[in-house]
């Protein structure tokens, strides 16, 4: 949609947030002089913000590593209580022998490797830094410890780390994509875009998400209404609306994991960058009609008690939904002579078409949405409960006129000076053209 094509966010896979995570823990433990299994610890502890970080090192760096659980902890060796494993039967730990038991570098408390095992399963996924399996031992877990134990508990303590990136990351706008088993990060370049941009965050895997609430896109409409609307019981007429908008979103989503699905079996069909084109166009129908879902909320909540704006609401959605069908045949029959083009003229041609008309319908949508947001201000006509019907009301004389009259049939009152930008203007010049 317009206004969505420069996106101030990347979307990134995991590996390339974990080479990012990486940089970071290398750039502090060059500068400070500590070693990575520290840099990655301190980290863990400030919520990986850099400035802070440094600031602390710089002002007392011994404190810093003393509360993060860096600094040795005395112990008496003389004593056999430190070591406290209590699992005698692993194979790790027979008849008093040490051999096999896996302490911090900052203590003495020696564990097996079973033990170890069962106590990172039981860890809180948040939880700032990891110390070690003795309660009363505030020695810290990191990279050197943990490469001392099983490729199951280092996958784990990886993951764990880059979860902790992830989540708990001051320093940065990044976020895990909340879609079931995906594996891309969205990271924003500044936190102030993160206001105009954050309700519609499309992911590579093409899920569209809000970031503020992580639930999915629901533009045009606020995350609190959201929340009303999943928690109040509404009329049967405005469910009804919802669950066909709803099905025809997941019918555009279908027909994107059909494409992909056809792709994967037939990768010569279609060049990488045709391939890119019509997958933008399905898309962008995932995107169009889950906004024309979520307007339906809207209505419920905005337009209840406001009958010209609700009735000219109906009328954009209707709109809308006839250049979604129109946009949905042309990119079916671009698509089509895309997979049969026997040269590069029927292509080019096919590449302008396809492209022009996702750019028109992505326009429309931008105003579309901005309408709502901006409260249909556009319509100045009063309210009339009684007056049911496609028609708005003359405020000079209550006259109803038909939403395709610009004037009142009666009085020649203008009813408003951007009712032509927001209805025929957009049929004529955009949803059409093609």
């Amino acid at each position: 949609m317009e206004g969505d094509q420069q996106r101030p966010y990347s979307v990134l896979p995991r590996n390339e947030v974990k080479e990012k995570m990486n940089k970071q823990i290398d750039d502090i433990s060059g500068v400070f002089y500590v070693s990575k299994n520290d840099a990655t610890v301190l980290f863990m502890y400030l919520r990986w913000d850099t400035l802070r970080v440094s600031e602390r090192l710089g002002e007392d760096k011994d404190k810093l590593l003393s509360e993060s659980g860096l600094s040795s902890v005395v112990t008496d060796l003389s004593d056999s209580s430190w070591v406290i494993c209590n699992n005698k039967t692993s194979d790790d730990h027979v008849n008093n022998d040490n051999d096999g038991l896996i302490s911090t570098p900052c203590c003495s408390h020696k564990f097996c490797t079973t033990c170890w095992r069962e106590y990172l399963d039981s860890l809180e996924k948040n939880q700032t830094v990891i110390s070690c399996p003795d309660q009363n031992c505030r020695a810290s877990v990191g990279p050197d410890t943990i490469k001392k134990l099983t490729g199951k508990d280092k996958d784990f303590y990886e993951s764990y780390i880059l979860r902790s990136y992830i989540e708990e990351n001051k320093g940065l706008m990044i976020k895990q994509c909340p879609a079931p088993d995906c594996n891309y990060v969205i990271e924003f370049h500044q936190a102030n875009d993160v206001e105009e941009y954050g309700l519609n965050v499309v992911c590579l895997c093409g899920h569209t998400f809000c970031w503020r609430c992580s639930f999915e896109s629901h533009r045009p409409v606020t995350c609190n209404n959201v929340s009303d609307w999943l928690s109040t019981e509404v009329e049967v007429s405005v469910v009804d609306r919802w669950e066909e908008r709803k099905a025809a979103m997941e019918g555009a989503q279908d027909d994107l994991q059909d494409f992909e699905d056809y792709i994967i079996k037939n990768p010569d069909s279609l060049k990488e960058q045709d391939v890119r084109i019509v997958r933008e166009g399905l898309m962008l129908l995932i995107q169009c009609r889950q906004v024309l879902k979520w307007s339906c909320v809207y209505e419920y909540f905005h337009t209840e008690h406001e009958t010209s704006k609700k009735e000219y609401l109906q009328f954009l959605q209707d709109i809308a939904t006839t250049t979604l069908q129109s946009y949905l045949k042309t990119l079916q029959e671009e698509t089509e002579t895309a997979f049969y083009a026997a040269d590069a003229l029927v292509l080019c041609k096919f590449r302008h078409s396809l492209t022009t008309a996702t750019s028109n319908v992505g326009n429309f949508f931008y105003h579309f949405i901005k309408t709502l947001q901006d409260g249909i201000v556009d319509v100045k006509v009063k309210s009339y409960d009684n007056v049911a019907g496609p028609y708005w009301l003359c405020d000079r004389c209550t006259y109803g006129n038909s939403w395709l009259e610009m004037k009142c049939k009666m009085c020649c009152e203008t009813t408003t000076s951007k009712l032509n930008d927001l209805s025929l203007k957009w049929v004529s010049k955009r949803s059409y053209q093609h």
